[in-house]
């Protein structure tokens, strides 16, 4: 099957699996936008005509479901599928979903499909989508800080304070969310072979779509929840932490070059992960002055 065997197919499978009889016409599909977390009250979805809350459902069953905010939309698929339809948003930003994903969207917005934004990753000639990535804790590494536990959308990684962490690969869409955190780089991103046919895709996305709103559901209740109690939030409290036993010799200067090390790698990466999408000459410069400013810093501990 080609790429443009893959789009055509895509548009009319989501009308199929969206309606759920695929031998009558399309109808409104308001079932997707019911019950949706309060993240998305924001979008305003039940003031828009039935027609426009129909595509966006559309477009939104057509997107991978990563929620990876490579395209410029860090709440997910939806708040992208709303902006394509209501503020004509390009159809080509969405990475994950390569060119059968924007051909498919051009084709619900009856528009000429447009070259999609490239990939770091290199295409796979079968789906025509860039190759699936997972990430992987290297466990040896793990300092137990929880950082990237909250930045999963769709909670693929266990794993409690001052304990190692695993990520179960199955679930995890690739996304990249969970690297910026951590702040001693110890995740990995290793390539799958992953090619599910146009039924299973539906049911992948599906469920991960599921798990995703049942995230911000969670977070939301935590949020309201006064007790909840917060986690580790920095590689020094996850060292004390450990220390139940033994005693960790950690000067107050050694402390705040960790805690600044940390928050300067975590820039990096945010950068790093936006200049892979597109170019910007002022993230570029942004980029270089951080690590430099890094450099120095760990220059002076050693």
């Amino acid at each position: 099957m080609t790429p443009s065997d893959h789009s055509s197919y895509s548009a009319t499978e989501v009308t199929q699996a969206n309606n759920g009889d695929d031998s009558t016409p399309a109808t409104p599909i308001t079932n997707r936008l019911a019950t949706l977390p309060i993240l998305f009250d924001s979008l305003q979805l039940d003031a828009l005509p039935q027609h426009e809350q129909q595509l966006i459902a559309q477009i939104d069953a057509c997107l991978p479901q990563t929620q990876c905010g490579l395209c410029d939309h860090p709440d997910g698929c939806l708040p992208y599928a709303t902006a394509i339809v209501t503020q004509q948003e390009p159809v080509n930003k969405c990475v994950p979903g390569g060119q059968p994903v924007t051909d498919a969207i051009a084709q619900l917005m009856g528009q000429e499909t447009l070259p999609v934004t490239p990939s770091k990753w290199p295409t796979d000639l079968t789906s025509g989508r860039p190759r699936e990535v997972r990430a992987i804790i290297r466990e040896a590494d793990c300092i137990g800080c929880t950082k990237c536990i909250p930045a999963c959308p769709v909670d693929a990684i266990v794993g409690t304070g001052k304990h190692m962490h695993t990520i179960f690969t199955d679930l995890c869409t690739g996304c990249e969310l969970c690297l910026p955190p951590c702040p001693v780089d110890c995740i990995d991103l290793v390539e799958i072979e992953h090619t599910p046919t146009a039924e299973e895709r539906v049911q992948e996305q599906a469920h991960l779509r599921q798990r995703y709103h049942t995230h911000l559901d969670r977070v939301t209740e935590q949020l309201a929840d006064r007790t909840h109690a917060k986690p580790v939030i920095s590689m020094v409290e996850a060292k004390l932490g450990n220390a139940t036993n033994q005693s960790i010799d950690i000067g107050e200067d050694e402390a705040k070059h960790t805690i600044a090390a940390a928050k300067l790698r975590t820039k990096i990466k945010k950068l790093e992960k936006q200049l892979a999408v597109r170019d910007n000459p002022k993230k570029q410069t942004e980029l270089a002055a951080l690590q430099l400013e890094l450099a120095e810093l760990t220059a002076s501990v050693e």
